[in-house]
């Protein structure tokens, strides 16, 4: 397939760094990777990947000292009966969602 047609783009210089030492380690430049990607979008009708918003800091666990302290803060929640019924729960996501 002739290649006719180019792109112009702006990124920040630190996420394009970023990208270039991963596709490096690759073997893959950027225009091969964009290129890639614009294929990806018809075959599966839209972005070959999930797109989301990132995890609530609140939750994210970054050590087994962490994760530990967060579990016994939900049991002493759950002792202090601060809770929701799961029904609650439910109800509330088909509303939501």
């Amino acid at each position: 397939m002739t290649k006719n047609e180019t792109l112009h783009i702006r990124v920040n210089g630190n996420v394009k760094a970023n990208a270039e030492k991963t596709l490096d380690a690759l073997g893959l430049s950027i225009s091969e990777a964009v290129n890639a990607l614009l294929h990806q979008i018809p075959l599966v009708g839209g972005l070959p990947f999930e797109v989301k918003m990132p995890a609530p800091e609140s939750i994210i666990v970054r050590s087994i000292e962490e994760l530990y302290a967060k579990l016994e803060e939900a049991e002493e929640d759950i002792a202090a009966g601060r809770v929701i019924p799961a029904e609650v729960v439910h109800e509330r996501l088909k509303e939501k969602y």
